[in-house]
């Protein structure tokens, strides 16, 4: 049940993100619902682990730190420093997990899950904040510009 309402706030959150968003706020539900994907399809064909740990979620988290942690580099937002945090915490529920395999299963769950539903909402929030924008300005510059080098 947890699972199916997460699942229906994700293609909520994700589908309004790639109708009504920007390019930061559509690469960023793509990202989720691509780690939503790989992490059930895991899930359904991989057995849990004698340990617990979970190497090949881990890794899905792992690749989807780095793509967010990208779009928070570069986009002119300040929404996906928060989406990073948070996927930042999950990534380090798993690095608990590893170091200390006794850990409560319950909390090693919560530890990776709970993140995902305040981006869900953080990505939902940065939407409306874009349309609101697009209606006030006429334009939301998505990226930062390049960097100038400082040589001559």
């Amino acid at each position: 049940m947890i699972l199916l309402a997460f699942l229906i706030l994700s293609a909520i959150c994700c589908f309004y993100a790639l109708v009504r968003g920007g390019s930061p706020e559509r690469l960023t539900a793509t990202i989720f619902l691509a780690g939503i994907f790989a992490s059930i399809m895991i899930s359904i064909h991989a057995p849990p682990p004698p340990d617990g740990f979970q190497s090949a979620i881990f890794a899905v988290d792992l690749a989807m730190l780095l793509a967010l942690g990208a779009i928070m580099l570069f986009a002119r937002r300040y929404w996906p420093m928060a989406i990073t945090a948070c996927q930042l915490l999950a990534v380090m529920g798993h690095v608990i997990r590893l170091l200390d395999p006794q850990i409560v299963p319950v909390l090693y769950w919560i530890s990776n899950v709970f993140w995902a539903v305040p981006q869900m909402l953080f990505l939902a929030v940065a939407t409306i904040r874009h349309r609101n924008r697009v209606r006030r300005h006429g334009s939301d510059p998505a990226w930062s510009p390049p960097a100038r080098g400082y040589g001559g």
